[in-house]
């Protein structure tokens, strides 16, 4: 009860503000729609389509053994958890935390072990932090490079420390993974449609939470590094502009930055409660694991740059981020080979719905 108040309050509270500054709602969506358009679209779609590519053509069985052997000795979690994983890193929010909860619908994984796997799995992808941060927003692949190789090592270092929540319930036995052959033509018209619905949701989530966040600012304006900080907390991806115009070192830029993508943000972590609803997963572990996420990626990044010591680029952040084509160009060849793995996702569920069918039929 106490729950469905505060939410009712808070919905509330967004369509009054929404009426009072209809003029500033609709000036910042259309900015976060041009945002969405030269930024997030052209450096996101073209990846999430080649990865749907790789998973409906069946191409993840020979990568699920590499990728298996690994989930139960680092993270007490069953082989099929290494989908959430992989596809977490690599095609980013908020698909490895749905593949978690599909996995546990399917009897792939205990609830424990589903748990334990969306503490770490749902994490940014390489295209925007090498593409929009390091590329679009910094001028410097390899920062963005750098960033990226910091988020997969924080991902791993929660998932360690989440090892033993739910120790003494039970696990899921092992499970071989295989795919089932597909048309071509089925092949790549379900890897455009799951494409388009995951820019889209991405897309619309941005425009929300950066409109309604920049609104409820303009009311009452704070300092730079605070207005940053409260937009990156609704939504990540506004908060990284902001942070990288503020009047601060680079140094100290790209921590603040490593730790809102850590973090991730409201808007994600009601896309993550969107796509794991009905499955009777608690999200405790989750919120958890992103606070930490965000505070041992800002800790890393605080580490590794002292000692590369990054240097401002010539261009400006303005300038650069209202060009995205270099963006696509560089950070489509640095996540190429990792695009590879994104297939263990429909690799495991579709093993998992296989068996869960032949359960059902005995």
């Amino acid at each position: 009860m106490i729950k469905k108040t505060v939410f009712y309050t808070a919905v509330i509270l967004a369509v009054f503000t929404l009426l009072w500054r209809a003029d500033d709602f609709i000036y910042y969506s259309k900015d976060a729609m041009r945002i969405c358009y030269e930024l997030i679209i052209p450096t996101l779609f073209p990846f999430f389509v080649c990865s749907s590519l790789l998973v409906y053509s069946g191409f993840g069985s020979v990568l699920a053994r590499c990728f298996k052997g690994m989930m139960r000795p680092l993270f007490n979690v069953a082989p099929p958890g290494a989908a959430a994983f992989v596809l977490g890193i690599i095609s980013g929010y908020p698909l490895g935390a749905l593949t978690a909860a599909q996995l546990y619908q399917c009897s792939a994984l205990s609830k424990s072990e589903a748990e334990r796997l969306l503490s770490f799995c749902s994490n940014s992808g390489p295209l925007f932090i090498i593409g929009s941060i390091g590329v679009s927003l910094y001028g410097k692949p390899a920062y963005g490079a750098a960033l990226y190789a910091i988020h997969i090592i924080s991902s791993i270092a929660v998932g360690i420390m989440f090892r033993g929540y739910g120790k003494k319930k039970h696990t899921s036995p092992p499970m071989e993974l295989k795919t089932e052959d597909m048309p071509l033509t089925e092949v790549f018209s379900s890897s455009l449609r799951k494409s388009v619905e995951s820019i889209l949701t991405v897309c619309f989530s941005i425009i929300f939470f950066s409109a309604l966040s920049r609104t409820l600012l303009s009311i009452h304006p704070l300092p730079p590094i605070l207005d940053a900080a409260v937009s990156g907390l609704c939504e990540f991806s506004t908060g990284v502009l902001k942070i990288s115009i503020l009047d601060k070192s680079l140094y100290e830029k790209l921590i603040l930055t490593s730790l809102i993508v850590g973090f991730s943000g409201i808007g994600v972590h009601l896309q993550v409660m969107a796509v794991t609803s009905g499955s009777g997963l608690s999200l405790k572990p989750y919120l958890l694991g992103k606070l930490l996420h965000g505070a041992v990626s800002a800790a890393l990044t605080a580490a590794v740059f002292a000692v590369i010591k990054p240097a401002a680029s010539v261009f400006s952040p303005a300038v650069i981020t209202l060009s995205a084509s270099g963006a696509v160009s560089v950070s489509l060849l640095a996540a190429g080979g990792a695009a590879a793995a994104a297939p263990l996702c429909a690799v495991c569920i579709l093993k998992a719905a296989r068996k869960a069918k032949r359960q059902t039929r005995l």
